[in-house]
């Protein structure tokens, strides 16, 4: 049906497009709304931040007011007055805001945990560009029930896990509520200069409306939020202090694991206490040193582990924080996935190979140790940005035992090892940059190493209509064995991947075309991930949006694209496919989605079958799927979606349920409770690969019936805005029945097997997987970056080749086989050196 209504839409973008992108046609109005201009005054008392603006403090600055809406009814003005106050002296930036309320009892304060973000809240926040660069700022954000969020802004993407030491308090009253922040130079990096000139911006959500508004106008058909920023003026004569901040934590674990073997002689129970430190150090008014010294992540969020049948890895999440928190320099060309620090030894599934008669394996580490990690990250006046990452993981080794006599010997599976990442940003007008970015690992003991140099750019009109991003990568590996052949090119083999994006990225119709090359030798994978290499890309997209209210819809997004495929080497022709989606938003806050996907030809798959070039040829298929998710003002809300996929040839298909229902109980208990199904009937794919009594390859493919089912609870008892008790709990089950085998001919087609193939199929198993975990989580932030976290952590992983068909059987056979308890104690406390100075003098 999409496809019907897509002339005409293109057709309406004719007579509309020369239309003001906010559908204002008064221009001097539009201006007004931007470009704005407060004026801070340096104040000789600091206000006491207890939530009231004390006259003789806030009265002598000229508020900042005329809020205009971002959504819904974008570029309206605020429906409720906003008055807001910029105070400085030598130590800190106040922010003072009166929000006015004439429903004052209605003013929503939900409470969450910091950095939660929106929940059923209002919200005040700032956006600092303290380099005016309209590219990169830091948001403060505080809610009515006082939680607060800190964000960092860089090039469009934000950055959540950044983590800032600032105060900040409320208080509702019959006229609304008011904020009062106070932000330490220390918390934020400014240019060094008698005069600062920064871009400003102020946020503010009435939530029982759903009313955001922005007092520089943010247009929603206009690419971007930073470059849409009025600015602060008035600010001189102030200095970064000396930035030395010290986070030293200790913290105590206690595991029992009830599986081990009668022989094991590691203890059911074990414990240990840790200790170590991070610290921050401010190299000048620019650059921030930021060093963790024996760390300690044994109490981050559990994996969310799958069963994976394919032939590409799973990427998952980085949780912990010196990996997370302000690495946005490190992450922007794609070439750096962290979780490859202290991740599985290089030589871990090599140890089977080194095993003498009688040797059997005792210990094998699956993780290596992180001895310690630095990064050095920063912006210059002139808007070149620079990062340096550094980090060293010890020898990791396995343990073997002679069976017989009794003797062990150890294997080294990962040695010394140093991961490098070195960045320079340099922004440039119109909200673009360019970025070339190196990755370096170098291993001791005669084992690979690894080399990637990237360049990245991106180019926009004066406009901000159009945008070209391109840039390319190139990978070097040195010493490594691929497929066991010595490499050439004196022990280094080279890979290359290249891309470009034209858009159109502003306005209601917007377009782009994608390229995107990766050479059969381009591998990153030793500090970034790719899932496979060996690929030609080529897209084109167009979508037209309604950014303003149109029938009973809010907003509307429709869009649709092409995608071709071929490999780089040898040049094959892989896919084609068309896709197509619209979203849709209601007036009473609903949102409905619908997308379908046609691949109206063969696909060829050279990785299925894990021998390169072998094809295997998959037929026609077309799917389709849609989604809905209520009002979260609601104390009952729902996110739901369903969908199916088939192709007829072999008759297969598959269709998934999500159901996720969200419940506030009140304004400090919520439950998210999320179930997710999926049956995949007729799902062929490589099975075993054999070489028969006469040299002959044969590649087996099995017809399975996967089943996977998955539920999660989140949920979250908030004390107040310092305190909390989160509940993350999730069970995964999926299991893989065997129908039938074929092998694989040279053509890429399925052929039923011979009577004397039968046998190379006995020792293909079904599979049944189970995992099972549980984080229960205490934090309490007793002081101004200081946390107490009270952790237990349940793990359990099943995987057998006994299919349960009754779910509940299944989840009491899953809780009967061994599993993992730690509970663990941990204390950081934060120490700043200009506080601690200030303390000491006194």
């Amino acid at each position: 049906m999409f496809t019907r209504i897509l002339p005409f839409i293109l057709l309406l973008s004719l007579f509309t497009g020369s239309a003001n992108a906010s559908g204002n046609d008064d221009p001097t109005a539009e201006k007004n709304k931007r470009n704005k201009t407060t004026k801070a005054v340096r104040t000789q008392a600091p206000p006491v931040l207890d939530g009231h603006l004390e006259p003789e403090v806030w009265a002598q600055v000229v508020p900042a007011t005329n809020f205009v809406r971002y959504d819904p009814h974008n570029g309206k003005p605020s429906s409720q007055e906003t008055e807001v106050y910029m105070l400085y002296d030598n130590d800190a930036i106040y922010i003072g805001a009166i929000l006015h309320d004439t429903a004052p009892d209605s003013v929503l304060t939900q409470l969450g945990q910091r950095d939660s973000g929106e929940n059923n809240s209002d919200m005040f926040g700032v956006y600092l560009d303290t380099y005016n660069d309209k590219q990169n700022a830091f948001a403060f954000l505080v809610s009515a029930a006082g939680v607060q969020t800190d964000i960092k802004h860089s090039q469009g993407r934000e950055d959540w896990n950044w983590d800032a030491v600032w105060k900040s308090s409320v208080r509702t009253h019959e006229r609304g509520w008011t904020v009062e922040m106070r932000i330490p130079y220390g918390a934020i990096r400014f240019p060094k200069a008698d005069v600062q000139t920064w871009g400003i911006n102020y946020m503010r959500i009435i939530r029982r409306t759903r009313e955001k508004s922005f007092w520089s106008h943010v247009d929603n058909s206009v690419d971007g939020l930073i470059n849409q920023e009025g600015r602060a003026i008035g600010i001189d004569g102030i200095e970064s202090p000396v930035r030395l901040q010290f986070m030293p934590y200790v913290s105590g674990y206690i595991n029992h694991y009830s599986g081990r073997d009668e022989g094991n002689k590691q203890k059911d129970f074990t414990k240990s206490i840790n200790g170590g430190m991070d610290v921050k150090y401010g190299i000048n008014d620019a650059f921030t040193l930021d060093v963790t010294l024996i760390p300690d992540f044994g109490q981050t969020q559990s994996d969310n582990q799958v069963l994976n049948l394919s032939p590409f890895e799973v990427k998952y999440s980085e949780n912990r924080q010196f990996f997370t928190e302000g690495t946005e320099l490190f992450n922007k060309a794609g070439l750096f996935y962290s979780r490859r620090i202290g991740a599985r030894p290089v030589g871990y599934s090599a140890v089977d190979d080194q095993l003498v008669d009688q040797e059997m394996i005792i210990r094998n580490p699956s993780l290596t140790q992180l001895l310690n990690a630095a990064k050095v990250s920063g912006r210059t006046r002139r808007g070149l940005g620079i990062g340096l990452f550094n980090a060293f993981t010890g020898n990791s080794y396995a343990t073997v035992q002679d069976s017989v006599t009794g003797a062990t010997r150890e294997i080294l599976t990962d040695p010394l090892s140093n991961y490098n990442v070195f960045v320079l940003d340099q922004t440039l007008p119109r909200n673009s940059y360019i970025t070339f970015t190196n990755t370096n690992v170098t291993r001791t003991s005669g084992f690979y190493d690894a080399n990637v140099t990237g360049l990245r750019m991106r180019f926009a009109d004066k406009r901000n209509l159009f945008a070209l991003t391109t840039g390319g990568n190139l990978s070097q590996l040195y010493g490594k064995e691929v497929d066991g052949d010595p490499l050439t090119n004196d022990g280094a083999t080279l890979g290359h991947q290249y891309f470009v994006n034209l858009s159109k990225i502003s306005g209601n119709l917007q377009y782009g075309f994608d390229h995107n090359v990766e050479s059969d030798t381009y591998d990153i994978n030793d500090l970034g991930f790719i899932g496979n290499n060996n690929e030609m890309n080529t897209s084109a997209r167009v979508s037209y949006n309604f950014y303003q209210p149109v029938w009973k819809f809010l907003s509307w997004r429709n869009n649709f694209s092409i995608h071709h495929s071929r490999l780089y080497q040898p040049g094959a022709f892989t896919s084609l496919s068309f896709n197509a989606g619209t979203n849709v938003r209601f007036r009473n806050f609903t949102s409905a989605y619908m997308n379908a996907s046609v691949r109206p030809g063969e696909q060829y798959d050279y990785f299925e079958a894990r021998t390169f070039p072998q094809v295997f040829v998959r037929p026609a298929a077309y799917s389709s799927n849609v989604g809905i998710s209520t009002d979260y003002r609601r104390r009952v809300a729902l996110d739901a979606s369903t969908g199916f996929w088939r192709s007829g040839q072999y008759d297969q298909n598959s269709w998934w349920l999500n159901f996720s229902p969200r419940f506030r109980v009140n304004d400090k208990l919520s439950i998210i409770n999320g179930n997710n199904f999926e049956k995949e009937v007729r799902n062929i794919g490589f099975a075993r690969k054999y070489t028969d009594e006469a040299s002959q390859r044969h590649i087996l493919f099995g017809d399975r019936t996967i089943t996977t089912v998955s539920t999660t609870i989140s949920s979250a008892y908030i004390f107040n805005e310092r305190s909390g008790l989160t509940l993350n709990m999730r069970h995964y089950w999926s299991r893989a029945a065997y129908q039938d085998f074929f092998e694989l001919t040279k053509q890429g087609l399925l052929q039923q097997l011979t009577q004397e193939q039968q046998p190379y199929t006995s020792n293909i198993a079904d599979i049944n997987y189970n995992t099972f975990t549980m984080d229960l989580v205490y934090s309490w932030r007793f002081a101004p970056g200081s946390e107490l976290r009270v952790v237990w952590k349940n793990f359990i992983e099943d995987r057998g080749s006994q299919i349960q068909n009754r779910y509940f059987e299944n989840v009491s056979s899953t809780f009967a086989v061994p599993q993992n308890n730690n509970f663990s104690v941990k204390l950081l406390y934060f120490i700043d050196y200009i506080s601690l100075k200030n303390v000491l003098a006194a």
